[in-house]
């Protein structure tokens, strides 16, 4: 923490020169001190540059089902008889739980090896809700037979539009934290903040969270955790400073 004892004013009448502003009695993180100026430029306007800083965490909108069915034959019809059976229960099994068309995909392959053949599909579903997620999961593990049906682990992610939205919170943050910095500062010499004249991004950080392997299962939760991100936006903001009306009459 940095305690600032005296007040420097600087009037408009001053040439283009920064001073740090120094405010009495007032206790301020070196942070917020960071570049927190008040000068006048050649137009004889008073300013004050500060930083504000926006921090938001955002957990995954989205999940990813996978399940890959698989028969292995000596008979090509035989085997692909197999996986179309079970491929069109996935598919009404997503249908049931409200999965549209466009949220979903499925390959099929087919390889020969030697005299056997492999049918393959492989269907994915896309999940905007974690509960029904787990109940079409919970329910295709009960209902299908392994190892020709293969459920795998979810995988978790950010829609764009979410993640957009995240980031504008984010730089909102940082201007209004900012803007209060000002005021605060402004408020000691008797002026208030008028607009933002420069918006300069200092900083932007982008950071997942990490899975951690314990050797056991991993939970549900700690996959969640793992996708998390958090948003950090430092900004130098430079506000137009006004006397206040009392000043401006007594002038």
């Amino acid at each position: 923490m940095r305690r600032e004892e005296n007040l420097s004013y600087i009037t408009s009448k001053r040439p283009a020169t920064c001073l740090g502003l120094v405010p009495k009695n007032r206790i301020y993180t070196d942070e917020q001190m960071r570049g927190a100026l008040i000068f006048s430029d050649i137009d004889s306007r008073r300013q004050i540059t500060v930083t504000g800083m926006g921090d938001f965490s955002l957990p995954p909108d989205r999940v990813k089902l996978i399940i890959i069915i698989t028969s292995t034959k000596s008979n090509v019809n035989e085997a692909k008889t197999s996986v179309i059976r079970r491929l069109k229960y996935v598919e009404q099994t997503f249908r049931n739980f409200g999965v549209k068309e466009s949220d979903k995909s499925v390959v099929q392959s087919i390889i020969r090896r030697d005299t056997m053949y492999e049918v393959r599909a492989e269907l994915t579903a896309i999940f905007n809700d974690l509960q029904r997620y787990q109940q079409c999961h919970n329910q295709l593990v009960e209902k299908l037979d392994t190892p020709v049906v293969c459920v795998l682990d979810p995988i978790f992610f950010h829609s764009t539009l979410r993640l957009e939205n995240i980031k504008r919170q984010a730089s909102v943050q940082a201007v209004r934290n900012a803007k209060h910095t000002a005021e605060d500062i402004a408020r000691t010499v008797g002026l208030h903040v008028s607009k933002a004249i420069h918006i300069v991004e200092e900083n932007y950080q982008e950071n997942e969270g990490i899975l951690v392997s314990t050797g056991q299962p991993t939970s549900f939760q700690n996959l969640i955790d793992a996708k998390t991100i958090t948003i950090h936006v430092t900004l130098n903001i430079t506000f137009e400073l006004k006397a206040k009306e009392r000043q401006r009459k007594k002038d």
